[in-house]
């Protein structure tokens, strides 16, 4: 059967959207455990739920896209060695 068709067996059952996986899967994927996932939706990563207490999905993407924004800048440290001895020099 195509996604998006129903029948009378799926009639009214809500499918997730393509890309989405369980909290479980996820964690495995990004190599944390589930509660550090949990930490992170608490933190503003998007989850998909259909209806209240259902099963909770999040997109491997919207992981990545969290993780990025959350990555320290790399830091020039010769650089900022260098701008304090200047400075302590006068």
């Amino acid at each position: 059967m195509k996604e998006g068709c129903a029948d009378s067996a799926t009639a009214g059952v809500e499918y997730p959207p393509r890309g989405y996986v369980s909290l479980a899967e996820a964690a495995r994927w990004a190599s944390i455990s589930k509660k550090t996932l949990w930490r992170y939706i608490r933190q503003g990563l998007p989850v998909y739920q259909a209806r209240p207490r259902s099963k909770v999905l999040v997109r491997l993407e919207d992981i990545r896209e969290f993780l990025k924004r959350r990555q320290a800048q790399s830091v020039d440290l010769g650089r900022l060695v260098d701008d304090v001895m200047a400075k302590m020099r006068g």
